[in-house]
């Protein structure tokens, strides 16, 4: 008897190490987590330089983030944000829904590589909403599409991408191209009709945010550009934004 006493105080002792561990290294697991799971859901490469989460008042930074090129795009990488915030109900972190008060990604950098009648942002949303359905969720702008995915469950009051940076281009021109101003995205209570959302869920709905917008610049933003004088790099896209 006594040494199965021991033994379960061996095990509760562990087990409370490793959550002590855990809760005093979010930075690690959370970093780890998106370098890890990142690809699997958006099916290209991802790094994060740096992770800073508070557990006191549920502020987080992630700093350099990028998120790489599906293949075929010669583009180094999809995005790349300096500067990632967000603030989350700590009262929730350890709860199967976990209440997400505001993302903002500031000043991302977006590459819009078009490639013969496709373009990679829509590749990497494809393989968004592929995931989502394969774990049995609904991607964005589908709802009662599939089941309800299993995971963790996050519900996001306010997600804002602001003063993000596009250039558009193409393989040829190898990163190089036309860059403009994209409109600021502000998407509100992603996961809310549903009861939470999954990470990939509400990957989908940003993704598909970001095709859309990125989609309505380029058209308003192709005379504009015609006129400044940049002829030689819209005679290399000719054909390709149609």
């Amino acid at each position: 008897m006594k040494r199965w006493a021991i033994g379960g105080a061996v095990v509760l002792a562990v087990a409370a190490g490793g959550l002590w561990w855990a809760w005093n290294s979010l930075d690690f697991v959370v970093k780890a987590a998106i370098e890890h799971f990142g690809p699997r859901v958006l099916g290209v490469p991802v790094a994060v330089r740096e992770v800073r989460i508070s557990t006191a008042d549920g502020r987080g930074t992630i700093r350099g983030l990028e998120v790489g090129n599906p293949p075929g795009y010669s583009a180094p990488r999809a995005l790349r944000a300096g500067t990632i915030t967000a603030s989350v109900d700590p009262a929730t972190l350890a709860a199967d829904v976990v209440v997400i008060r505001d993302i903002l990604v500031d000043a991302p950098e977006i590459a819009y590589e078009l490639r013969g009648g496709g373009n990679n942002l829509d590749a990497i949303r494809r393989n968004v909403e592929r995931y989502v359905k394969e774990a049995g969720g609904e991607p964005a702008g589908k709802p009662g599409a599939g089941g309800r995915a299993k995971g963790r469950r996050y519900l996001i009051g306010r997600i804002t991408i602001r003063e993000a940076r596009v250039t558009m281009t193409n393989p040829l021109l190898k990163g190089g191209g036309i860059s403009f101003k994209l409109a600021d995205i502000d998407l509100r209570d992603v996961g809310k009709r549903s009861g939470g959302a999954t990470a990939a869920e509400a990957a989908s709905v940003v993704a598909g945010a970001i095709v859309s917008r990125v989609a309505q610049s380029v058209l308003t933003n192709v005379d504009a550009l015609r006129k400044g004088g940049v002829e030689g790099a819209l005679d290399a896209l000719r054909g390709l934004i149609r």
